[in-house]
């Protein structure tokens, strides 16, 4: 049970380490053309993920401090 919790606690971690180790064994997948099309996946999913997870982020109070209301 101690290794279950263990994997749970570092599950960042462990995923990284997935994820690079996969590239390492198959880069093709990433390549410019391949499956992934990183040429558009990067250019506009990614950074737009990566705002929209900042967006959501935000505190309400920012907003209600400013005059604006939230519903």
């Amino acid at each position: 049970m101690a290794l279950l919790d263990r994997i749970r606690k570092e599950w960042f971690i462990i995923g990284i380490v997935l994820v690079i180790s996969f590239a390492k064994l198959e880069p093709s997948v990433g390549v410019r053309g391949g499956p992934l099309k990183p040429e558009i996946t990067v250019t506009y999913f990614a950074v737009s993920a990566i705002f929209f997870n900042s967006g959501l982020s935000l505190k309400t109070e920012l907003f209600q401090s400013s005059g604006w209301e939230c519903p």
